[in-house]
């Protein structure tokens, strides 16, 4: 998986063609022969073009795993091996967590929490780097207990609601290895409809079904916006599905901050892959002269987020002389 959210420094291409007159000018034919009319002036260009950096913008989502540590967790994922299926699911989330941990608020809750059908609780916070503070928890329960499912989405989605709005997303990852036990799928659906009204999707990942039935996950991955069941049934499986989530979830930046002030916003010329945009349109480009940062818009940032703008310039005007 690509990481999206590095900050990238991108040398910008001062465009000639900014340098040129308005259309319309020209100059005076004020010769012998000159009538009234205005001779055209060949374009100006630039005999200097100065490179100007800029940083696209980190996005940082949160990110809160609800873990079932149910008893079946403590049997063996596969048979004739004595590796517990929350071993395996530690061993992931720390991998997961590390690899990702600079660019995602990782937050865990795990269920049940002290007795068989008590909804799960937040052990930590979502905050960068959590690897450590995860890791803890993690090593310091072991799976007992039925699967409140219902109750514990209920419960991150109550956590949500007592903190401030993340503008670069709220994720709930619900990793289970079996049906909800002290409710209905159907409770559980309609709890995670609850936390997309918020805009919080629900990722479902299924670990270590086999061969069971597994429409009712589909019921509630369909709810949370996600559209898919994540399946694996082996620690290779559960870290690519973790992988696939990651990179679902970690997108892009269209965001990118200017590191000088252009001395007129109106010159802003802004190409991606050689084909330029307008400002203000709804495929084009916006520029905030408070926080200097020009954002990408509708299809532009679509193909930011899509890996497929390889190429963006930015003409801020002639900085060299204009030779003629």
């Amino acid at each position: 998986m690509p990481n999206n959210n590095l900050m990238l420094a991108i040398a910008l291409g001062l465009l000639a063609a900014a340098c040129a007159p308005q259309i319309g000018g020209g100059e005076l034919n004020s010769g012998p022969d000159a009538g009234q009319g205005v001779t055209p002036v060949a374009p100006a260009i630039c005999d200097e073009a100065v490179s100007i950096t800029f940083e696209q913008r980190k996005v940082i989502p949160d990110i809160m795993l609800v873990l079932d540590k149910s008893g079946s967790m403590g049997d063996p994922l596969v048979n004739n091996n004595s590796t517990s299926k929350w071993d395996v699911m530690r061993t992931a989330v720390a991998s997961v967590v590390s690899n990702n941990g600079d660019s995602v608020n990782f937050g865990l809750m795990m269920f049940p929490w002290t007795t068989d059908c008590r909804d799960g609780e937040v052990r930590v916070a979502p905050q960068i780097n959590g690897v450590g503070p995860i890791l803890q928890e993690m090593n310091s329960t072991s799976p007992n207990g039925k699967t409140p499912t219902h109750q514990s989405l209920a419960r991150a989605r109550d956590y949500f609601d007592s903190q401030p709005v993340n503008p670069d997303g709220r994720i709930v990852v619900l990793a289970t290895d079996g049906l909800p036990v002290c409710s209905s799928i159907g409770e559980s659906v309609s709890v995670i409809q609850s936390l997309l009204q918020r805009d919080i999707k629900t990722y479902v990942l299924g670990f270590g079904f086999g061969n069971v039935d597994i429409s009712g996950l589909q019921s509630m991955a369909t709810a949370g916006g996600t559209a898919q069941v994540y399946s694996a049934d082996s620690p290779s499986q559960l870290n690519v599905a973790l992988d696939s989530i990651l990179g679902d979830v970690t997108v892009p930046s269209c965001d990118f901050a200017l590191t000088q002030t252009p001395a007129n916003d109106s010159d802003i010329h802004v190409r991606v892959n050689g084909v330029e945009l307008g400002r203000d349109a709804a495929n084009g480009w916006s520029y905030d002269e408070s926080t200097k940062t020009i954002s990408l818009l509708g299809a532009a940032c679509e193909a930011v987020k899509q890996g497929g703008a390889s190429g963006i310039e930015v003409d801020l005007g002639c900085e060299g002389t204009i030779v003629d």
